[in-house]
């Protein structure tokens, strides 16, 4: 699966039964970052603790996100695991599809600028500008959301680098 297979140690496993408590999978490329370094990967999974419960984003917003670059990307890890969680949530396989192509969400429309906004910016930075961040914020989202929406896209497309070279 991996070129590389680190160790288990005690700390990893702590993390990585936590996380199977509280998701209910281990995806395998989970269990590869704890083992790397649990320090992150317990960043990591503090991050999608805070995303799940985000103060003005859909939940889904970030699983939808992490789908459409893990499919741009060809990481097959995360595109399996987030059709599953997507399709567990009541999300249809047409709707799958649109978000895999072109990254057509099943949600409202100031959630799909925010999609297209994060998409700008992380495949065409130099496109992504300050009327960008105006034209979101003028149709309400903060900041912060606009960070957490990027931030959260370009994680996944490092992550997958990192993991593809793993």
């Amino acid at each position: 699966m991996f070129i590389y297979e680190p160790l288990t140690n005690k700390a990893s496993q702590i993390l990585l039964d936590q996380a199977k408590e509280h998701f209910g999978i281990v995806p395998p490329h989970w269990e590869l970052f704890a083992k790397l370094n649990p320090t992150r990967f317990e960043l990591f999974i503090k991050e999608i603790g805070y995303l799940l419960n985000h103060p003005h984003i859909n939940p889904d917003f970030f699983a939808m996100s992490r789908l459409y670059v893990a499919n741009r990307e060809d990481f097959g890890y995360c595109k399996s695991f987030n059709t599953k969680l997507l399709l567990s949530r009541g999300y249809t396989k047409g709707e799958l599809a649109d978000i895999k192509s072109d990254f057509t969400l099943a949600l409202d429309p100031k959630h799909q600028a925010l999609a297209d906004g994060m998409k700008k910016a992380i495949y065409n930075p130099n496109d992504f500008t300050k009327d960008s961040i105006d034209s979101l914020k003028e149709i309400g989202w903060s900041d912060g959301d606009i960070l957490d929406a990027i931030d959260h896209g370009a994680f996944l497309f490092k992550f997958s680098k990192i993991l593809k070279a793993y």
